[in-house]
């Protein structure tokens, strides 16, 4: 799945290194880390259902937003 251009800019790993703000690419899980491996294939984040059911903004998409935004911005 691709993320449509707005989401092409996005703050994931593989841009901040891009643009000089973050050392490294790659996702704690050892894969580089773009949007589409964050919401889709992801061991760590992955969101059930991918992105189609995420944009709907269900209870468990609010929650699954919750946590890895959480997580993102503790490191």
């Amino acid at each position: 799945m691709v993320f449509d251009e707005p989401f092409s800019d996005s703050q994931c790993r593989a841009n901040l290194h891009k643009w000089g703000l973050a050392q490294s690419p790659y996702c704690d899980c050892g894969q580089r880390q773009t949007m589409n491996h964050i919401v889709d294939s992801c061991p760590l984040t992955k969101f059930e259902g991918g992105l189609n059911l995420l944009h709907r903004a269900d209870d468990d998409a609010v929650i699954w937003l919750e946590s890895t935004s959480t997580a993102a911005v503790a490191k």
